[in-house]
Parts: structure tokens; C-alpha cells; sequence
């Protein structure tokens, strides 16, 4: 098959890239508006047609859809190149409302938002309730000297809707599926520059789940495979035929839920990929957005950014690409907010800054610190049930800003609405996160939130730790190597390499040896298909986990255990110590199922479970045994999502006992 070119190539490649021609035309500003051609706009009756000289595309009005996407400003032959011409190969939007199908924009009324030789934007509206159960303004807009093109969505739930609005997800695709040519990808640096199986390999591969298969050489290839990692850090994604890029770059994410949100993002679709961005959507355990009547929000904008290179050698060719790529992420942060969008949901000009300091005692600095900044709201699951309005994972309502925090502790927050915020932060080495309440932004400001001293949950010595807190379970073993979780079916592989369980030592064993990166539920975590694939024998005995220590005689005094779960499917608890059942935990707190095992990710919804308590006194001298174990097979009674129940279980994040006794 076609392989991923390895991270040590694109290193070299990315070398190389000072001799490769990249088209990267300066986007208009107030500096150099005269740049480049006018903007035009062409009427066709059921489409028009915008340009700038140097990209033109097709604008469908009744739909929304983008047809007719060329690079006439080309330098390197591809004026002509036609990269979305339609049928497969197009730009698309997809809604989920509730429970019924997917659908995607109709009857949309088109109209000229403005109109000038440097900029012009416009909008298909669908406003109609018998044809949208909500109303979604779909703007677009092309300016002078820019290699792409904008996209935001404005999205209300007005009276005259019809009552129960649940958004599941909105999407706009770019979709090139009948040119075997585009095969090439990107996500970020960490896997660099990769290639899709060639077409031959997909119609000979073996079907395994939904978009996921084993190809002929008995690698698995799945979408999930190309999911972000951290979208705080992940600004641009990138599909490459090997001559021309495509590059999704998403300025900001304040409208997408904060900085662990994971996606998909760049894919195989049919004979050739898709480039996908997804405001709203509940792949990795986000719940529906079910506002009140009167609600409002703006997705975006996106930026569709188009360019080419040419060095005679395709592998050289997208990594020119996909460095250019993350220079024009850089630049388009550099001028968020954008001052030419004027609704009153944006508010462009009534953006803060915020900014603060945190400090953990103990720990001289921050490791991989977030600061986030969210209104609390009254958000559901997917059955309707209402979640903890105070967790800013879950909330989709309104919009979540966020920035990391440096060693020093410090963070800055950029163009914040005003309001009254929750200001939340988490770093690596502590359980749970600090919050502070009635953080209020003004307009137009800056805000100096001052100095936060957190103080993680502790209650007393601590006996031992397994694992450290970062909300992933990527430091622990996964079958396949440390991307194992992404790059196979790790979980068919549980009982070959654990086949009586996870047995472990503290203090002799390695996590990343012995305590697997999944606690599956069932023996054999996999569906029949699966199983039968991998040649395994279904085993549905309910796993037991043990933790074995060192340990002395506690007269009184009292245990505390803290475990905090990366992500959780269908996930259930029960706990054992020495034989004596200290906590039972049925359901785990949060979404029921985030997808994380079976969408190939090392975590998703982060939680810290209310921490188990216990007699000093069961703490016996000599070894002792602490059982983790599932209260019963994972499984939905209501049949949504059951094609996740057999890979049931728990990815954990740390776990800790400590002891307040004598």
C-alpha cells in the first residue's frame, strides 16, 4: 500500500522546502488592498461565480454548495485544474436535527451581503421552517489578493421554529471523491505529511466497523485514524493531490468547545479525500445543542485557503504545502477578530483581552496548562438528561475561550465577548481543575484577573500513584506502539498481550509496560466481526483488574482513592479492597459513551470521580490487592449507540491512594 511517509522524512522534506515554489499571494488588508485584481461577482441564475484573479469558485444559491473551484491565478500550469467539479467532488453542508437523517442546506435564499472591488460577501439563508427547523445564515466571502476564500454560519432558533431543536452536528465539507490524484493529507507535525490507501487496496479491504477496514496487508485504515489530537493546538488541516493544497484554517475555535475538543478532520471519501469542518458535532461524546427559543450563535469563520507548488517531486510538494499552510494559520490568528464581519453576534469590536496568573503550590511550574473561559448552562446528553451545566467540556450552547498557560503560570485570553465568565484551568500533574466564578469582561477592554492559587485535591499521604494526571491514557501500553490506539484495533489485542488481566505491582512494574492504555469490560472487547477477523475465541467474562502494594497496619484513620478517567464508554466501576467492596460506581458520572476506544483516541471526556473514601484500618501489613472491576457488561437499553457496546470500558488517567492515618 501506499505507507505514511514517517515524521523523519517530513523533517528532511521540510528541509527541503526553501527550493520549492509555493503560490502564497498576500491576503487583502488596509496596507495592500491594491493588491491584485479586482473582486467580481457573476451572476449565472441559479449560481454565481466569484473571483479574484488568482481563485475562482461557484456558489450554488439554492444550497450553499461550492462547484467550480480553480486556481486561475496559477503559475505552474494548474489555471484549469478544476477541484471541485461536482457530483462527488464539491463543497456541501450536512445537518442532524434530532433523530432525523442527515440533510444539508435547501431552498436557501441567496442575496449580496456587500459588494466592493476589494471585498464581497454573500449569503444563502434558509429561514423557513418547513424546510429547516432552525434558521442558518450561511455567508461566504472572497477578498482582493487572498488564495481562498471565508466561510461563518449564523445559526438561530427563532420563535416562529418548531419546539425541540437538537443539533447533533453541522458540517461543511470539501469533498474531492472521483480524483484518485488526491490521496496526500496532513493533520499536524506530530504525524506530518501521510497518503490514503490507494483505491484498489479500499475495494479489496475487509470491512471491520463503520469506515474502518483491514486492507489487504492486514493494516487497519480508518477515518478516525485522521481525528485531532488537541484542537487548541490544531488550526489547519490540509488534502493535496500532490501539486495543489487545499488547507481548512480555523482562526479560532471559541465556537467549538474548548481546548481537548477532538474531530475528524481530512479523510479518504470514495476514490480520493475529503477536508472537513465540523463546528458542531458529537463524535467524541459533545452532546446536542438544544437551546431555547430566541437563541443565537456564529460559527467561524473558516478560511479555505488554495495554493500549489511545484519541485517535481509530489512528497516534496505537500510538505512545501503544508508548511505554507501553517503560515497562513499563523496569519489569520494574527487578524482574529475579523473586523469585516459586522453582526452583532460576532461583536467584533467588543472583544477583551484577559489575562491572569495561575500558581500550583509544590510545583515550581505549569506543564501543559489551559485556561478556559465559559458560561455555565443548562446542557443535555443525547437522552435528553441534563448535565452538569458547570463543566465546560459539555457545553455548546454559547462560546468557550481558551489559551495555554505558561511555565511562569501566565495566560492570556484574546477577543472574549463581554459578560460574566467561569474561569476554569487544569495542568499536567494535578487531579481535576481550579475554578473561579463571576469573572465579568467588559467591552471593548482589558481585564487583569490577578493571581489564582490553585490547590489541587489532596488528602494526605500519598502511598502511590499510577500514572500522571494530563487527561489521556497515551503514557500507558498500547498494542501497536505508542499510536497504537489510533493505528490498529488495539483492543483485539487485549487478550493476547493481558490474557489474565491486568496484574500490577507498585513500584516494580512500568505503566507503560503492564497497565494497558483501555480497561475493556469484557474479556475478548470487540464485536463478532472482529473477533472472528483476529481469530479470537468471544470470551464475555467480566474483566478484574488488580493493583497489588506494599502496605502496614493503620490503627485508625482513613483511605482516600482518587481516579480520574480520560475517557469512558459505557463505563462502569466497582471497587474491592482486600476483598472488601469500598465504591460501586454505576453509570460513571458524565456522558454515558465518548466514542474514545472505538474511535481510535487515547481519551475524550475527561472526569475525576468522587473520591472513594474507606477505613484505614482495611490496609493490611504486607501485600495488598486493590480490584478494579466493570459492575456489568457495557450496553444501551434504549439501542442508540449499541454498536459501541463491546468495546465497553474505561480509559484511565491517573489513579492515587493516599492515607490521612496512624
Amino acid at each position: 500500500m501506499s505507507q505514511p511517509v514517517s515524521r523523519r522524512t517530513v523533517l528532511g522534506l521540510a528541509g527541503s522546502i526553501a527550493g520549492a515554489t509555493v503560490l502564497a499571494p498576500a491576503f487583502a488588508t488596509a496596507a495592500n488592498a491594491e493588491a491584485g485584481a479586482d473582486v467580481t461577482l457573476t451572476d449565472n441564475g441559479k449560481s454565481v461565480t466569484l473571483t479574484n484573479g488568482l481563485i475562482q469558485f461557484t456558489l450554488v444559491k439554492a444550497t450553499a454548495e461550492i462547484i467550480n473551484l480553480r486556481l486561475v491565478g496559477s503559475t505552474q500550469g494548474n489555471e484549469n485544474v478544476d477541484l471541485l467539479p461536482g457530483g462527488r467532488s464539491h463543497g456541501y453542508t450536512t445537518f442532524n436535527v434530532g433523530t432525523a437523517a442527515a440533510s444539508g442546506m435547501k431552498g436557501g435564499t441567496f442575496s449580496v451581503i456587500s459588494q466592493t472591488t476589494d471585498r464581497i460577501e454573500v449569503s444563502v439563508l434558509s429561514a423557513d421552517p418547513t424546510l429547516q427547523p432552525f434558521y442558518v445564515d450561511i455567508r461566504f466571502a472572497l477578498e482582493r489578493g487572498a488564495s481562498g476564500l471565508y466561510s461563518y454560519w449564523i445559526v438561530k432558533y427563532p420563535d416562529d421554529m418548531p419546539d425541540g431543536l437538537a443539533l447533533g452536528q453541522l458540517r461543511y465539507a470539501f469533498s474531492n471523491g472521483t480524483d484518485a490524484a488526491f490521496r496526500w493529507f496532513a493533520v499536524d507535525d506530530e504525524r506530518g505529511v501521510q497518503q490514503r490507501p490507494t483505491v484498489a487496496e479500499v475495494q479489496a479491504a475487509v470491512t471491520l466497523q463503520d469506515s474502518t477496514i483491514a486492507l489487504p496487508d492486514g493494516t487497519i485504515w480508518s477515518k478516525y485514524q485522521t481525528s485531532t489530537d488537541l484542537e487548541g493546538d490544531n488550526n489547519v488541516f490540509l488534502m493535496s493531490n500532490g501539486t495543489i493544497g487545499l488547507s481548512l484554517v480555523q482562526a479560532s475555535k471559541e465556537s467549538f468547545g474548548g481546548p481537548t475538543r477532538q474531530e475528524l478532520s481530512v479523510h479518504d471519501y470514495y476514490d480520493g479525500m475529503i477536508l472537513l469542518w465540523h463546528p458542531l458535532t458529537g463524535h467524541y461524546g459533545m452532546p446536542d445543542v438544544q437551546p431555547a427559543k430566541g437563541w443565537g450563535k456564529v460559527y467561524g469563520p473558516f478560511y479555505l485557503h488554495v495554493a500549489e507548488a511545484a519541485t517535481g517531486d509530489e512528497a516534496t510538494n505537500v510538505a512545501a504545502l503544508w508548511a505554507d499552510a501553517k503560515q497562513v494559520a499563523a496569519r489569520e490568528k494574527a487578524r482574529w477578530p475579523y473586523q469585516w464581519i459586522t453582526d452583532p453576534l460576532y461583536a467584533a469590536d467588543q472583544r477583551s483581552t484577559v489575562t491572569g496568573r495561575l500558581a500550583i503550590p509544590g510545583q515550581s511550574a505549569i506543564r501543559d496548562g489551559w485556561a478556559v473561559l465559559y458560561q455555565p448552562g443548562p446542557d443535555r446528553d443525547w437522552r435528553g438528561t441534563v448535565l452538569d451545566g458547570t463543566d465546560w467540556q459539555y457545553l455548546g450552547l454559547d462560546y468557550i475561550y481558551f489559551a495555554p498557560i505558561d511555565r511562569a503560570g501566565k495566560f492570556t485570553i484574546p477577543a472574549v465577548r463581554p459578560g460574566t465568565y467561569t474561569l476554569a484551568a487544569f495542568a499536567k500533574g494535578a487531579f481535576g481543575e481550579y475554578r473561579r466564578t463571576g469573572i465579568t469582561v467588559p467591552a471593548a477592554g482589558q481585564v487583569d484577573t490577578g493571581r489564582h492559587t490553585w490547590r489541587p485535591v489532596s488528602h494526605g499521604k500519598t502511598l502511590w500513584q499510577i500514572g500522571t494526571p494530563d487527561r489521556t491514557a497515551k503514557e500507558f501500553h498500547t498494542p501497536g506502539g505508542s499510536d497504537g490506539y489510533r493505528s490498529t484495533l488495539a483492543w483485539l489485542e487485549y487478550p493476547y498481550e493481558f490474557p489474565d488481566g491486568v496484574d500490577f505491582t507498585v513500584g516494580t512494574d512500568d505503566p507503560a509496560e503492564k497497565w494497558n492504555y483501555f480497561h475493556p469490560a469484557l474479556a475478548t472487547p470487540g464485536t463478532a466481526a472482529q473477533l472472528a477477523w483476529r481469530g479470537t475465541t468471544p470470551d464475555e467474562t467480566l474483566t478484574n483488574w488488580k493493583i497489588r502494594f506494599a502496605g502496614r497496619r493503620y490503627r485508625t484513620g482513613t483511605g482516600y482513592l482518587d481516579i480520574a478517567i480520560a475517557g469512558s464508554v459505557f463505563g462502569t466501576l466497582a471497587v474491592t479492597l482486600n476483598g472488601t467492596p469500598i465504591a460501586s460506581v454505576d453509570p460513571l458520572p458524565g456522558v454515558p459513551g465518548d466514542n474514545s476506544s472505538y474511535r481510535l483516541v487515547a481519551r475524550s471526556m475527561y472526569r475525576l470521580l468522587p473520591t472513594i473514601t474507606f477505613p484505614a484500618t482495611l490496609i493490611q501489613s504486607g501485600e495488598n490487592v486493590l480490584s478494579l472491576a466493570p459492575t456489568r457488561a457495557g450496553e444501551i437499553t434504549d439501542g442508540l449507540d449499541d454498536w459501541m457496546e463491546p468495546m465497553s470500558g474505561i480509559m484511565y488517567d491517573a489513579i492515587r491512594l493516599q492515607v490521612d492515618a496512624r
